[in-house]
């Protein structure tokens, strides 16, 4: 091949070549800096040095394989302000269509990528007529898209905000372009047709003004190629996400919320009434938080201050919610005010502008009389710190759960206090300020949020649009060019579906609440397919019914959708959910959340046609099978999928329109590993070390109740540990410390290579587990006790007890080995673990055991046979021989 040096190359997807970098300059207008008519000014793409129109640009070139990154820096060397709408990088992908494996290439298609949470999401076909001309105006369309007036040279180019993947639709080589967003710039991505290959161009939009010296950090672009687009999704998020500090290692949230049941009708007497509910039936529906919605506030802006209909005010309720043992959540729009509230009469210097009026960020009927809705700004100091002082007051209320809702208002084409600012980073800032005011351990959810800017700042995301109680929207509300962005739980599904790799890699995702009701207009078959959706993917798990009046089918819907997504949540970091068919169609309908030992496999009948879609699919994508797969969330039928005949070794279901099918995967293997964590995987005891540094003094005491037997491990726990003050950021910093043992790593590959399942098996907690897989960068499925924070103490909850064990403990390590056996009684079930308190009961319940220091010594004292070992490395060879043994025809190990 000749040409250009290549950005990245690939065997089998061709290479990228750099074409050109461009500058696109900008001018003031009423509502910020907007690019200027005509296409940008331009030069050759290369590392090194380029100077554009007065603007010096320095890039760094990271090419390695099939990856590579660009980063640098844009600094105006004139004496004059220059305004700077966007920076260009442009590709070419070459022989993208080589033939594979016999395979000519094909059509392709892309992901188009919405700006925001509600924006349009989904696989389209690459033609070339390119992403067709908005037909409802430049604000309309700002409220989906990074630019409301885009480019004219733009014309005939498809769009995506953030990331795109294109793949052929025949050979499946793919093609990522990417940018790591930090609130400097929105990145834009384009895509087109050109004489046989394929132009990729990156835009960093800035929209702003580069003072005169002043510079600029570009934020990272990265391009890529493969064979699979889930993966390239999956590799770019999880580097994006180191790189931007995500918070994806926040516990499993289930809950409710007020919002799609009651909407703004909302009363003090709705949500404590469903409080009690919720109370009586705690250990049937698990949930953590109680979240309040729209409709508590005097006005839109005014957060602090509610109407007649809470009569006693937020604080109030939220010290119910807590006395009640739930977590208080609460909904704000914290950019938002209205002509109504007192912010806006006390501060209406404080808005984004439209010349000399406040500008408009949205249009809400019951918000303000004429429906006008203004935005705050957060270029302005005295708005940063107003949204400290609100979010401290709101956390020091209790509400450690907050919701933020219509955040893309404050990126949209604007007038601001300081033009200069890029619309990103105003964004940013806005966000920041609340984190400081809520504090590290607040739960912050992003909604209606542009994605990009918010990752490492929120804990959870809104990933799709709002879902409805009908399958599409409503006609009363159709405009043109936004009806996939409206509330409807087809397109909340495919959105869903479509950014599942973002899950514990830049957030939580948040799928929108569970439309459990039966008076809803869904079908069952859509009720079923929205928590099909919600469950195979792990994410957040929130209902919004009068839990009062749910019916016994809609309950066991709930009770199991939350008990499924919590199992694939808990398959490990980042999240395992993957659409197998992402680009195939525009909605994917066939999703796999797989793990070594098993598994969850969902198929989507999403077309409206009147007659069955038959589905089927390799079962080999999930390794050998054990028996039939199962039925999961089917409230009435008793069907499953019908199984092919046994020499096509493919499962095929035959779905209605809008019908999905859950199934639970076993897969047959003849050895199961547990590991318990605390001291064995890692090599401190992260209990035991948090206990003696922050509990000194109450520890031996208590630790002394254990010993004689006044008292169990989980009362240990609960006295010891539960209510201590650790803040958030003194935990990160001790678990940054926390050191895997030196053979934890090659354990997990050898049992990952040769399909044998691991699972850690612990008695310490959710929140470290996961953030230690976040740290070190290591995936595992495992079994532990939950910890929330609540006011910056530890609030605990057993995991997994046992009763008819003798341990004690919050998670019985006997009762998960008995459980996993239950459903593989012929597997070698191995467990490896260093201490009497939590392992010895399942040492006991083991076929072989691993152990070392006081778990050793006790089984030597009771005469129990185990094998040594010093660190994890040692059990590979045992274990080796172990796997040798169980093959067919070979004696059971012990």
């Amino acid at each position: 091949m000749s040409g250009p040096a290549a950005i990245a190359a690939h065997q089998h997807a061709g290479r990228v070549e750099p074409v050109r970098l461009g500058v696109r300059l900008g001018e003031a207008t009423a509502r910020g800096v907007d690019a200027v008519n005509g296409p940008p000014l331009d030069a050759p793409l290369h590392a090194g040095e380029v100077r554009l129109g007065g603007l010096d640009i320095f890039l760094e070139i990271d090419s390695v394989g099939p990856v590579g990154h660009i980063r640098g820096q844009i600094q105006n060397r004139t004496d004059q302000p220059i305004a700077v709408a966007a920076l260009v990088f442009g590709f070419r992908w070459k022989r993208a269509g080589v033939e594979v494996a016999g395979r000519a290439s094909g059509s392709y298609r892309f992901l188009r990528n919405g700006w925001q949470s509600w924006s349009f999401n989904g696989a389209l076909d690459l033609d070339d007529a390119g992403t067709p001309e908005f037909p409802s105006g430049a604000w309309l369309r700002g409220l989906h898209h990074a630019v409301g007036n885009p480019p004219l040279d733009r014309s005939g180019w498809h769009e995506s905000d953030l990331v795109t993947v294109i793949a052929d639709s025949t050979t499946g080589v793919s093609c990522l372009a990417a940018v790591m967003e930090r609130g400097r710039s929105f990145g834009i991505v384009y895509v087109r047709r050109a004489r046989g290959d394929l132009e990729v161009e990156i835009e960093l939009r800035f929209d702003g003004i580069l003072a005169a010296g002043e510079k600029w950090p570009l934020e990272p672009v990265r391009v890529a190629l493969g064979e699979d687009p889930s993966v390239l999704l999956e590799d770019y998020a999880e580097q994006y996400g180191r790189f931007a500090g995500a918070r994806a290692a926040a516990p499993f949230v289930a809950g409710w919320c007020s919002w799609y049941h009651f909407l703004h009708r909302v009363s003090e007497d709705d949500v404590l009434r469903n409080l009690d509910a919720l109370t009586r039936v705690r250990d049937e529906i698990p949930v953590e938080v109680i979240q309040l919605d729209d409709g508590y506030q005097r006005a839109v802006g005014d957060w602090l201050e509610t109407n007649e209909k809470f009569p006693r005010g937020i604080a109030r309720l939220a010290e119910e919610i807590r006395a009640a043992g739930f977590t208080p959540g609460l909904w704000t729009a914290p950019f938002c005010c209205v002509p109504e509230s007192q912010i806006y009469r006390d501060h209406s210097d404080w808005l984004l502008t439209d010349g000399a009026e406040p500008f408009r960020g949205l249009v809400h009927p019951l918000w303000s009389a004429d429906g006008s809705v203004h935005v705050l700004d957060p270029s302005r100091d005295e708005v940063l710190q107003h949204l400290e002082r609100l979010f401290g007051e709101l956390v020091a209320m209790g509400f450690t759960y907050l919701k933020l809702d219509f955040l893309y208002s404050a990126a949209m084409q604007a007038g601001a206090a300081d033009p200069a600012l890029p619309r990103a980073t105003r964004l940013r800032r806005g966000l920041e300020a609340i984190r400081r005011g809520a504090g590290e351990e607040a739960f912050l959810l992003g909604c209606g949020c542009p994605m990009g800017v918010a990752v490492g700042v929120v804990d959870g995301m809104r990933i799709g649009p709002d879902v409805a109680p009908s399958w599409r929207a409503s006609d009363a509300f159709a405009i043109a060019g936004i009806e996939e962005t409206l509330p409807s739980t087809r397109s909340a599904v495919r959105s869903v579906l479509t950014r599942a790799w973002m899950h514990r890699r830049l957030w939580l995702n948040d799928p929108d609440c569970l439309m459990a009701c039966e008076d809803a207009e869904l079908s069952e078959h859509e009720a079923r397919t929205l928590a099909t959706a919600i469950a195979v993917t792990g994410g957040m798990t929130v209902f919004s019914d009068d839990v009062p009046a749910l019916g016994a089918d809609r309950r066991r819907l709930l009770v199991e959708t939350i008990e499924v997504a919590r199992q694939v949540d808990a398959i490990g970091l980042p999240g395992a959910s993957r659409a197998l068919d992402l680009l195939d169609g525009e909605f994917p309908s066939r999703v796999l959340a797989p793990s070594a030992d098993t598994g969850f496999l969902a198929v989507f009948a999403a077309s409206d046609d009147a007659t069955n879609a038959t589905l089927s699919i390799d079962a080999r994508v999930a390794g050998p099978l054990q028996g039939v797969p199962s039925p999961r969330l089917d409230t009435k039928s008793p069907a499953g999928p019908k199984l092919p005949a046994a020499e096509d070794n493919h499962l095929v279901f035959s779905l209605a329109p809008h019908e999905s099918s859950l199934v639970d995967l076993v897969r047959d293997v003849p050895l199961f590993v547990f590991c318990d964590f605390d001291g064995t995987f890692s090599v401190q005891d992260v209990g035991s070390t948090l206990a003696r540094r922050h509990a000194g003094k109450e520890r031996p005491r208590v630790w002394s109740r254990y010993e004689s037997g006044e008292i169990t491990a989980w009362e240990y726990n609960m006295e010891v540990l539960d209510g201590l003050r650790i803040p958030k950021s003194v935990l990160d910093e001790f678990l940054h410390t926390v050191e895997l043992d030196p053979g934890a790593r090659d354990l997990l590959s050898w049992c990952e290579a040769r399909g044998v399942p691991f699972r850690i098996v612990s008695d310490g907690f959710d929140w470290n587990l996961n953030r230690l897989q976040q740290i070190h960068a290591v995936r595992f499925a495992y079994d532990a006790n939950q910890l929330r924070y609540d006011r910056g103490r530890w609030r605990l909850a057993p995991g997994h007890p046992n009763p008819d064990c003798g341990c004690g403990t919050g998670t019985c390590k006997r009762g998960r080995i008995e459980q996993a056996r239950k459903l593989r009684p012929d597997a070698t079930f191995v467990h490896i673990g260093n201490g009497r308190v939590s392992d010895l009961c399942g040492a006991l319940a083991a076929d072989v055991v691993f152990a070392k220091d006081t778990l050793a010594t006790w089984l030597e004292q009771r005469g129990e046979e185990f094998e040594r070992f010093e660190t994890l490395g040692d059990v590979i060879p045992e274990l080796e021989r172990i796997l040798e043994g169980r093959l067919p025809g070979l004696p059971r190990a012990r």
